[in-house]
């Protein structure tokens, strides 16, 4: 029959390249595929949100990602001062002359002394590799005077003394202005060669120094110390100026002591000194008349605007910037007409607390991105489990329309081409709509491989549906479940999965003991990859293992009274419609909520630890000298129980314990210390038996000292007992081996106790935390409070808390919504053949109520394995993740986190598994139970 008989019915027209008129098009692939999703347009569509959400993960977690790095990174440099951040390098010199050089007259030439050392430094940050060049912004230098000055000031400005340090500023006049009198000139002094003077030239402080230096000084200092323009200071200076700070916030005067302040020092036996920098001619380089021993001072302000919002990597620039430390650099060498006569290479030692900074960056970044992975990994998972059940889903709806164009001519080739179309007509917009919004809710630079991901996404419905197009014919054939497999590739790519997981947790759990060390930046692949390999393993078993306990649940079932419980545990075992991929579905949604709440608690319980750790007690005190009057001032405080000083003897002493001797720091404490620090408390005090006062003294050794207990000795002390070992002291900065002994008992040996700077106070229940540290500093005045509450304020407010927290979150909504969708899929699945099932059960007389626990029956075997086996795996996973990544980037301690179960919330979580999975049971047993009868009773109707 051709396209020419028009009596012939539409549906076996066959098709042509002859375009019809009147809807000949409709036969062709695009129109049957139209035509079949106009018919059925929702499982489809569910399909294009499936590839939405994927692709708007795959694209908006990377970036989150770097968001929340970036701004954490923020955070750390911004608690770093200008002086730690910056790279920094001084020396010692000293200056012949004032300027450096004279000219065939024998006058100063008009050289300006710092040009060679900008060119230097400009040189030596050029010669530094991308990004750390960009880092590092033009050099500034200074020069300071070795020897201070001292002045007796007006007895009417009220200080005793006024010591005064005598500064060479380059730059001085573009970041002060004159307030009164005029900048300081050059005065200078040539003193003779002595590569041409015929006897030793006279140096020190027996040459002649000639006139006054000028100097300029801030006008806060001049005011206190009652000085005048033109007035004579420490028999040196003259005071020609006053000057006040264009802006004082500018980090470079961090660099720069009482620069933008006077700074006060109290005597309580004299009264008050002055500390106050006086700055000479911006042309010397603090030359005062005669030889002056200077120290120089290059600094590279670090651009953290470049760090963070460049996309440096941070690995990469902690070793560039660990390279450049390391290297020695001529800043301006020898016989520079810069530079004296007897001056040689002017080599800086460069140093940096951004080191440190970025190491706990990388550190904190690599465990972050590590953890992101593997808790991704569970939704991807699981999403990837829906798309594959939604295609099959797709495909099954579509089956009579598609065995029909087989059976007229269609090859499955054609057929393939025909669905994958249709799959990349449904996957590419959805692609692109969830890149898009991506981008728009995580706004900022993008990677070139996030469209690559993207179009990957977009291909895996057409793959998906193409790969799912294995028959298309009307037969059905009846698969059983089943321990074994009809398959021997199945075993073989079981067996590789197992034997790689096996390996990959073995090599994690041995890294520290082999000494491999993990990548330095970026996701940690190992750690990543290990849980991955892990969860496969546990599918596999679960579906190996699953078909056997329900098949003796059929036949236990067989001889009951029952016709529900049976007849739904036998269409589990011999129709599953899902066959075996919800079971990975609900494993991995399972194990996802419980490793994000373990590993959550790990880390929020690590941080607690580390707080305490760094803070010692309820509020730590670091700054003047602890006398037994503050430390009375501190108990009268309201809410303050008990305070403990801590102190460093100041010397080292020699802990001999048998054959072995090692150096020991001795460190005190007061007795109090058993209150504010007790041993069974969070802060992990030392043992009780350290402040008994009979018997060899007890002492607590610590750090690199021997880790062993019993009798020893210490020089100067006498006989000891060693109570234990303790790797640090919660909150006291200790060296690398050290003792810890009690005061009164150190005293009691005839050793005098240095004054201590640190102390320890423990707070009583409800008190006030802030309250307290203000009454705290309102007593000391200058110094340092910390307290544990501010510690974990500023944990839980972290960038990369937060992230993680809602990343944990997260995924456990997203992985459970895509489980309750996973198991709807499944039933949807075999609600065909369900349909005629419950058909004629319902006209012999099955309830409605029986044929939702039908349903029920059919998922509940596979729901509840699947669970029992999700929740070993997770558990399992936190194990192995505690043993293997570094977290301490993450909590900040010192030492790595244990594993920390809370058995509420891990209850509370399986609770909430248990009850999402009954609700996908019974929205899907609710679906089950709207079965049209007449529809489903149609004889050879196929839907």
């Amino acid at each position: 029959m051709t396209g020419r008989h028009r009596t012939a019915p539409r549906g076996t027209r066959a098709t042509t390249g002859v375009r019809a008129p009147g809807g000949a098009g409709r036969h062709t692939g695009a129109g049957l595929a139209w035509r079949q999703f106009v018919a059925d347009p929702w499982v489809s569509a569910a399909l294009a949100v499936l590839v939405a959400l994927v692709s708007f993960l795959l694209t908006a977690v990377p970036r989150a990602l770097e968001d929340v790095n970036a701004r954490q990174l923020v955070q750390d440099l911004g608690l770093l001062s200008a002086q730690q951040r910056d790279v920094t390098g001084a020396w010692g010199t000293t200056v012949e002359t004032a300027v450096g050089s004279v000219d065939q007259d024998g006058q100063p030439t008009a050289l300006d002394p710092w040009q060679a050392f900008r060119e230097g430094a400009e040189r030596v940050r050029s010669a530094q590799p991308e990004p750390l060049r960009t880092v590092l912004q033009k050099a500034q230098m200074t020069a300071r005077v070795t020897n201070a000055l001292d002045h007796v000031p007006a007895v009417e400005s009220g200080y005793y003394n006024a010591q005064v340090t005598v500064r060479a500023d380059p730059g001085l006049t573009e970041h002060v202005e004159l307030v009164e009198g005029g900048w300081p000139e050059l005065e200078q002094t040539v003193l003779p060669d002595p590569r041409e003077a015929e006897g030793p030239v006279a140096r020190g402080p027996q040459q002649p120094t000639g006139p006054l230096v000028p100097v300029v000084v801030l006008e806060e200092a001049a005011a206190e110390m009652l000085w005048e323009v033109g007035e004579e200071i420490a028999g040196r200076l003259e005071l020609v100026g006053t000057y006040r700070p264009v802006d004082p916030d500018d980090p470079r005067w961090q660099h720069v002591d009482n620069g933008t302040t006077m700074g006060v020092l109290a005597d309580p036996n004299r009264g008050e000194q002055g500390t106050i920098t006086a700055f000479v001619s911006p042309l010397s380089r603090g030359f005062l008349g005669q030889p002056t021993a200077v120290r120089t001072e290059v600094w590279y302000p670090v651009d953290a605007a470049a760090v963070t919002t460049g996309r440096v990597d941070t690995a990469e620039l902690r070793r560039q910037l660990t390279g450049m430390l390391a290297q020695q650099h001529v800043l301006v060498p020898g016989g520079d007409p810069a530079l004296s006569v007897l001056e040689g290479d002017q080599v800086p030692a460069f140093t940096t607390g951004l080191t440190d900074a970025l190491d706990k960056v990388v550190r904190q970044q690599r465990a972050t991105a590590s953890l992101l992975a593997v808790v991704a990994a569970g939704p991807l998972g699981v999403a990837a489990a829906v798309l594959a059940l939604a295609a099959r889903l797709v495909v099954s709806r579509r089956r009579a329309a598609l065995a029909m164009v087989l059976a007229r001519g269609a090859s499955p080739r054609q057929l393939r081409w025909l669905v994958a179309g249709e799959g990349l007509a449904l996957g590419v917009p959805a692609a692109l709509l969830g890149h898009v919004l991506a981008v728009a809710a995580v706004p900022g630079a993008g990677r070139w491989w996030e469209w690559l991901v993207t179009a990957a996404v977009a291909a895996t419905p057409a793959v998906a549906l193409a790969a799912t197009l294995d028959d298309a014919s009307l037969l059905h054939e009846r698969r059983d479940l089943s321990g074994r497999s009809r398959s021997r590739w199945r075993w073989v790519v079981e067996l590789s999965v197992v034997v790689l997981a096996g390996l990959a947790t073995w090599r994690l759990l041995d890294r520290e003991t082999r000494g491999d060390a993990a990548a330095d930046s970026g996701i940690d692949l190992l750690a990543a990859a290990a849980p991955v390999l892990l969860a496969l393993v546990a599918c596999s078993v679960a579906l190996r293992l699953y078909p056997l306990p329900l098949a003796a649940l059929v036949r236990v079932l067989r001889s009951g009274r029952g016709l529900t419980p049976f007849l739904g545990a036998a269409r589990a075992l011999r129709d599953p419609a899902g066959g075996l991929v919800p079971t990975l579905a609900v494993v991995l949604g399972t194990s996802v909520a419980l490793v994000s709440a373990v590993l959550l608690t790990t880390v929020t319980h690590g941080a607690d630890a580390a707080a305490w750790e760094r803070n010692g007690a309820d509020v730590r005190v670091r700054g003047p000298q602890m006398t037994d009057e503050v430390v009375a001032a501190l108990r009268d405080i309201k809410g303050v129980e008990a305070v403990a000083r801590l102190r460093d003897a100041g010397t080292t002493f020699e802990l001999s314990a048998g054959q072995d001797r090692t150096p020991v720091r001795v460190l005190l404490a007061d007795a109090e210390l058993s209150s504010v620090m007790p041993a069974g408390g969070p802060a992990g005090g030392p043992p009780p038996g350290l402040y008994a006062e009979g018997g060899p003294v007890p002492v607590l050794a610590g750090g690199s000292a021997p880790a062993r207990s019993g009798p020893a000795s210490v020089r100067g002390v006498g006989e000891v007992v060693v109570l234990g070992h303790a790797a640090e002291l919660p909150g006291f900065r200790t060296p690398g081996s050290w003792v810890l002994i009690s005061a009164e008992r150190w005293e009691g040996a005839g050793r005098s106790v240095p004054a201590a700077t640190t102390a320890l106070v423990s707070l009583a229940d409800g008190a006030d935390h802030g309250r307290v540290a203000d009454e705290v500093e309102g007593v000391l005045g200058s110094s340092v409070v910390t307290t544990v509450e501010q510690e974990l304020d500023a944990f839980a407010s972290a960038p990369v808390t937060t992230g993680l927290t809602r990343a944990f979150v997260g995924a456990t909504v997203l992985t459970g919504l895509l489980t309750v969708l996973a198991i709807v899929v499944v039933q949807l699945m075999g609600a065909d053949a369900r349909a005629r099932l419950l058909a004629v059960l319902r006209t012999l007389g099955l309830g409605a109520r029986q044929t939702r626990a039908l349903t029920a029956w059919e998922l509940a075997p596979m729901v509840l394995t699947s669970i029992v086996v999700g929740a070993v795996l997770g558990l399992v996973v936190p194990w192995v993740l505690v043993r293997a990544l570094d977290l301490t980037g993450v909590t900040g301690g010192r030492a790595q986190p244990p594993l920390s179960l809370d058995p509420l919330l891990v209850g509370a979580v399986l609770a909430a598994v248990v009850l999402t999975v009954l609700l996908a049971i019974t929205v899907s047993a609710w679906l089950a139970g709207r079965t049209n009868l007449a529809q489903a009773l149609r004889v050879g109707e196929e839907r």
